[in-house]
């Protein structure tokens, strides 16, 4: 039977206002003491959104990655506000990056980020009924936007040219839903 393991005390290592690095010790089940690094506990969550236009075409984004030092395709979406509702955060976040937003919303489901070091959840959110509403963007996003059809993404996937795992996770959530609804 797999036992969860307990927490004993945390020591700040990193706090910067886009992250912050704890140390926890905490007791394995087996008795035994040590120490795990992690992002610190989240006091917010980001989100994803697949918007669809009126040709049932999936809005792709491409940007500049810096650690992996590649342009790459990714959904819109990113950090929510403490205390924002997802679907606001998810038009929020459309708008400043493609400059839409969307009348009909519907949160598909969540998943976590990087559960070996974070608690950080991703919400996923289908945006239907698009129209164009501009806010301002973030001075270090740079983004090239297009609209797909789902048979181009796969194809895409297929070749290996979408490697995002927040977007391959946000794709599978959203082909579930579509296939029950």
């Amino acid at each position: 039977m797999i036992k969860k393991w307990k927490f004993i005390d945390r020591e700040p290592l990193l706090n910067h206002p886009r992250m912050k690095i704890v140390e926890d010790s905490v007791e394995l089940p087996t008795g035994k003491i040590t120490k795990y690094i992690r992002e610190a506990p989240v006091s917010h969550s980001s989100v994803t959104v697949i918007a669809i236009n009126n040709e049932n075409e999936i809005l792709i984004q491409r940007e500049y990655s810096y650690p992996p030092n590649e342009i790459m395709y990714q959904l819109p979406g990113g950090k929510m506000n403490i205390d924002e509702d997802v679907i606001l955060a998810a038009n929020r976040e459309l708008s400043e990056e493609s400059g839409y937003t969307a009348e009909d919303c519907t949160v598909l489901g969540w998943f976590y980020v990087n559960n070996r070091r974070s608690d950080a959840k991703q919400h996923v959110v289908l945006c239907k009924n698009i129209k164009i509403e501009k806010l301002q963007e973030d001075e270090e996003e740079f983004i090239e936007s297009e609209w797909f059809s789902n048979t181009e993404i796969n194809e895409l996937i297929k070749d290996g040219k979408i490697v995002n795992m927040n977007m391959l996770a946000a794709l599978q959530l959203f082909n579930s839903y579509a296939a029950t609804n």
